[in-house]
């Protein structure tokens, strides 16, 4: 169905000729043990051809090929019809792997490949007292978990020490056994069927621990076998699969294949996305487009027995210590466990079990090998997310080549393009692309582009933010450009003016106090007199600490919970530019020179930074999400450039200062 939906996007006037085998319409396999269980309806499976008006379809749903000639370029179909073609695409899928077991044929073995066996089981799951399912993969899950629904007593058995062994680890397989547990499904691990007994019918299983089991049903699940035969007869190259290049071409340059029934590179893909993408590679190459699949990052994004299950790349039994460094995080809170794989920098795998926001990006950063620094290993350990919230601020921001649905692979581009063509709601935009017909986890997503741009509420002290952080960027931009405080021509030169018709009472006051105190009477001892100096240049300092601590306040809010996020931004603010003033005193408007010409370009730079991304957040309700984000964005790297050079700079300036 998406390959004839590929290729009439392309070619809406191209004639295609769409056969199915199975005599019901189009239906979305991926969902049949989620309608088996009772939570979608039987027409929320539907999969309709989504078609240009005016193209040329022929759906010809009921009839199998059976044979294809390719020196005449035709098939011929179960009814003895003959069709000629130009080009062909194989989608023959898989079929139910059946291990070789004794008693595997009995009554009472079933398969859920298709709606008719789906409609065998919903039929026998009324009657059955105890079923057997063999494999603890998804399918397996899924299936023991709909056949329960009746009260029946159901046993999960798989061979593998884990469930989901191909996607999660040992510790995250052991807390979905747990949530098995407590659903009331029973299951044996680490060992396998070795013969389905009885008579005609099914009466029982034994392991190969010569335990037996009594049961009346046995559902297998036990993985799939791509459906060759027809490629076979044909003469066409194969391994385990129909053998493809990267055009999704057979040995054959006018058939192509996709799907379940491809081998590519050696590699046989048993998920929706893959297939998605082989299909859209070969309707382009079909309509003369630049098309190459080069293959797919295993991705699962699924929903199992209540419990939200995310993993991509090597995160199973295959993983190897080689693959890269592994970081988890665990909340005992909410029952959350994540895992991420880094591989010299850069993001290669990732688990989850429960919820987990970023899923959709990960998958999209994973793909195309995005670099990982340490700040954001340190984040993960802490709080379990990998980006902050100014980087994740919807799909509005991104890129127009973003992949948006994972499962469909549809880019955000192709969103847009579908909302400017008129599409306006949910339900639209998923029949125009694809998007969030699988899993559905992309709809927010899709809800975020709809929506336009995103209406932000206003910040706490935003008039406080503006005003502060607008007077602490004048004064940094004076340190930069006013000309220095020259150094008093006389010993007798004084703060405040000496000439008495010019002193007023409260000047006159505060110089008598001065004087009481033996502090000094002209400007230059700030800079000059040493323990002024001190004074001046460590309170900077504790002010800088303070900063620091305030920010750690944002970046680990657990460990600081007093007092409001807005409210600690705001002193934030305050204190940079109470670090300004003292940095004037300290200083005079001088740059200084050699190392302390680096370390002063880089305090300041940070102030005028930090000003900067004060005035952002304080404005950011008028500038509009993806301006404030980006703008935002921006001032954090330049804020950790600027950082890094600064506590080695300033514990030379310190050290020199006390040396000499």
């Amino acid at each position: 169905m998406r390959a004839a939906t590929e290729i009439l996007s392309r070619l809406p006037k191209y004639p295609v000729v769409l056969y199915g085998d199975e005599p019901h319409e189009p239906y979305n396999r991926v969902r049949l043990s989620t309608w088996l269980a009772g939570e979608v309806s039987l027409g929320e499976l539907a999969q309709p051809l989504r078609r240009p008006f005016g193209s040329k379809v022929d759906l010809r749903f009921g009839y199998e090929i059976v044979h294809i000639d390719r020196a005449a370029h035709t098939v011929t179909d179960s009814s003895g019809n003959v069709q000629g073609y130009s080009k062909l695409i194989l989608a023959t899928g898989s079929s139910a792997f059946k291990p070789d077991i004794r008693g595997i044929d009995l009554d009472g073995v079933y398969c859920l490949r298709d709606l008719n066996d789906a409609l065998a089981l919903m039929a026998r799951r009324a009657r059955s007292h105890h079923t057997v399912v063999l494999g603890g993969g998804l399918l397996g899950l899924e299936t023991a978990r709909a056949m329960q629904r009746d009260n029946t007593h159901v046993t999960v058995i798989e061979h593998a020490d884990r469930l989901l062994a191909r996607q999660l680890d040992i510790e995250a397989s052991a807390m979905l056994q747990r949530r098995m547990d407590e659903l009331g499904l029973d299951v044996i691990v680490q060992d396998g069927v070795a013969e389905i007994q009885g008579n005609g019918r099914v009466t029982g299983v034994k392991l190969h621990s010569r335990t037996i089991l009594a049961c009346d049903s046995v559902v297998l699940a036990t993985g799939i076998s791509p459906r060759i035969s027809l490629a076979y007869e044909a003469g066409l190259s194969f391994g385990r699969g129909i053998t493809v290049d990267d055009a999704m071409r057979t040995s054959d340059p006018d058939i192509y294949a996709v799907g379940e029934c491809v081998e590519h590179r050696g590699v046989l893909y048993g998920l929706v996305a893959p297939g998605f993408e082989q299909a859209s590679v070969a309707a382009a190459h079909i309509a003369g487009q630049h098309g190459q699949y080069s293959g797919s990052i295993a991705a699962s994004r699924l929903k199992v027995l209540g419990t939200t299950v995310f993993s991509m790349g090597p995160m199973g039994d295959s993983a190897r210590s080689t693959d890269g460094t592994r970081h988890i995080y665990r909340n005992a809170k909410d029952g959350s466990y994540r895992k991420i794989l880094v591989n010299r920098h850069r993001l290669v795998g990732a688990l989850g079990v429960g919820e987990w926001p970023e899923s959709v990006r990960l998958q999209s950063a994973i793909g195309v090998g995005e670099r990982f620094y340490p700040w954001q290993t340190l984040r993960f350990k802490l709080s379990g997310k990998l980006w902050s919230s100014t980087d994740t601020a919807g799909a509005k921001s991104w890129p127009e080549h973003a992949t948006v649905c994972q499962c469909t692979g549809t880019s955000k581009g192709k969103i847009c393009y579908a909302i400017a063509q008129g599409a306006q709601s949910l339900e639209q935009v998923s029949n125009t692309t694809g998007a969030g017909t699988v899993c559905g986890s992309c709809k927010p997503l899709v809800m975020d582009l709809l929506g336009g741009e995103r209406k932000l509420s206003t910040a706490g002290w935003s008039r406080g933010l503006v005003a502060t952080a607008t007077l602490s960027l004048l004064l940094t931009l004076m340190i930069l450009f006013a000309p220095v405080i020259s150094y008093a021509t006389s010993v007798q030169a004084s703060i405040f003016l000496q000439a008495d018709d010019l002193m007023s009472p409260v000047t006159e006051f505060i110089a008598n106090a001065l004087s009481q105190f033996e502090l000094p009477g002209h400007w230059d001892e700030f800079w000059r007199n040493k323990l002024l100096k001190q004074i001046t240049g460590f309170s900077i300092l504790a002010l800088f600490v303070i900063g620091l601590l305030i920010s750690i306040r944002k970046r680990l809010p657990k460990l600081l919970r007093i007092g409001r996020y807005d409210t600690w931004r705001f002193a934030h603010v305050i204190l940079g530019t109470c670090a300004v003033l003292l940095l004037v005193a300290h200083t005079g408007f001088r740059l200084g020179h050699g190392l302390n010409y680096w370390l002063m370009l880089c305090f300041v730079g940070l102030l005028a930074v930090g000003t900067v991304s004060g005035i952002v957040v304080g404005l950011e309700h008028r500038l509009g999400a993806s301006i404030a984000s980006a703008l935002r964005r921006y001032s954090i790297w330049i804020h950790i450039l600027l950082f890094w050079p600064v506590p080695v700079l300033l514990a030379w300036h310190i050290f020199k200062g006390y040396w000499y």
